[in-house]
């Protein structure tokens, strides 16, 4: 009879072996079988001001992120998380930000309009009226804004200067909570099945993965890395 210490070993080495294999395979899932192959890793992790992080954004030189429970919009370096300065955007319930490359844009979930708001002072230099929708995210590229809306579960493309929808896309998971358009695709976050979506830009899922933190929120792409705003009041510098 095999002694009931035997089997324990390799299943100790085995532990051993797996939790080290996990420190390398960072927040893929292996055992979803459209997970892509290639996994990302977190280059550092900075503590945001924000109470409830939203929304998140890059200028091109800093990170803006959407705090929920003032409504506040606040540009962050992105070394140490410290707030260079903060804006007060107008919107009602306040949660994601753009850039356009001149000017910030930003949405509510309790609001039909988009603002465009001046990168300097915070006024609004702009109300485009939806008409309808919740917005919980929102991101500006090739030409377009996008914005996720939740009654329709569709992230649309909407003309900056008419407002007009030019077409959309249906969200691979329940409810957006953050977009990033990383020059030939989006990044889609889901706080409610905590996953990250990569997807082309007609919507098509390329590969997904388990969130770093409990509660995915806002994502940016700086050129580089991808960022994610995360519940936890934590910011994720993702490399992939």
């Amino acid at each position: 009879m095999r002694s009931k210490r035997s089997w324990l070993w390799p299943a100790a080495v085995f532990s051993v072996l797996f939790a080290g294999a996990c420190k390398d395979r960072l927040f893929d899932n292996p055992l979803d079988p459209t997970v892509s192959e290639v996994v990302f890793e977190v280059v550092q992790t900075i503590t945001g001001p924000a109470a409830e992080p939203r929304g998140l954004a890059w200028d091109g030189a800093t990170l803006w992120l959407v705090d929920g429970s003032n409504g506040t919009l606040a540009s962050l370096n992105s070394a140490n998380g410290n707030v260079i300065r903060t804006l007060y955007p107008p919107a009602s319930g306040l949660s994601d930000a753009a850039y356009d490359g001149t000017d910030l844009w930003a949405c509510g979930d309790t609001d039909v309009f988009l603002l465009k708001i001046g990168f300097l002072g915070g006024d609004v230099l702009k109300r485009l009226n939806m008409q309808r929708g919740a917005f919980t995210a929102l991101e500006y590229g090739l030409g377009s804004l996008w914005a996720a809306d939740a009654q329709t579960n569709k992230i649309l493309q909407i003309d900056p200067e008419t407002g007009e929808v030019l077409g959309s896309f249906a969200n691979p998971g329940t409810r957006v909570t953050g977009l990033a358009f990383d020059g030939t695709g989006f990044w889609i976050s889901d706080a409610s099945t905590l996953t990250i979506y990569r997807t082309g830009p007609d919507g098509t899922v390329m590969s997904r993965y388990s969130s770093p933190g409990p509660s995915p929120q806002g994502l940016a792409f700086d050129g580089r890395f991808l960022w994610n705003a995360d519940g936890n009041q934590k910011l994720y510098q993702l490399r992939f």
